[in-house]
């Protein structure tokens, strides 16, 4: 009896599981990239632009270029880092017992009526760029970037032997219902 129990709600956190990450998703209907090689220019991201951004054109395209919807997202810089401030992200590149090139995180704070809809990992060699549906079906596939797995117990980073030793960014983004958009930021230098 205990353990049909114990079945039915892990079944039924599961569902949940699912039907929030689904939800969180069903507004984020913007192309996502995701790029494994290195790009043309091995300028610093800040200095080469956006043209060593994978398909800058189409993501510019789709973030509502009408004055009403960049009003509508506009803060002041104060509200802006304020709720930037209520992000709390932990990164954990501890040994582990698989030899895979990775390191974990976890969102431990999200400020109200934000959740995740993009991971990026940005380097003076490489941008890679996942929504949060890519990370889900790298947790299914093991492929390369970021993952969520384990029903959402796991996140991470994976990552090839050519970028071992690479200094970057591991930048997450959250969006509320409005469109309002919220980054937080982690430095790392990858094992």
């Amino acid at each position: 009896m205990n353990q049909m129990l114990n079945r039915m709600m892990l079944y039924t956190a599961v569902l949940c599981l699912v039907l929030v990450i689904s939800a969180c998703g069903a507004k984020n209907n913007q192309e996502s990239v995701q790029e494994h090689a290195y790009p043309q220019s091995k300028q610093p991201i800040e200095e080469a632009g956006q043209t060593t951004v994978p398909n800058a054109e189409a993501k510019n395209k789709t973030n509502g270029n009408s004055a009403g919807a960049q009003e509508s997202k506009m803060w002041t810089q104060s509200e802006a880092e304020a709720a930037s401030d209520e992000i709390q992200i932990v990164i954990d590149q501890s040994d582990k017992p698989k030899k895979d090139n990775s390191f974990d995180f976890a969102i431990k704070q999200v400020p109200k009526g934000y959740s995740l809809t993009e991971m990026r990992w940005t380097s003076n060699t490489i941008t890679i760029v996942n929504s949060l549906e890519e990370a889900i079906e790298h947790g299914k596939n093991g492929e390369d970037g970021f993952y969520f797995s384990g029903n959402g117990q796991y996140s991470g980073f994976i990552y090839s032997d050519e970028m071992k030793g690479e200094r970057g960014k591991a930048i997450f983004v959250f969006t509320n219902e409005k469109g309002n958009v919220l980054m937080s930021e982690k430095e790392i230098r990858l094992k």
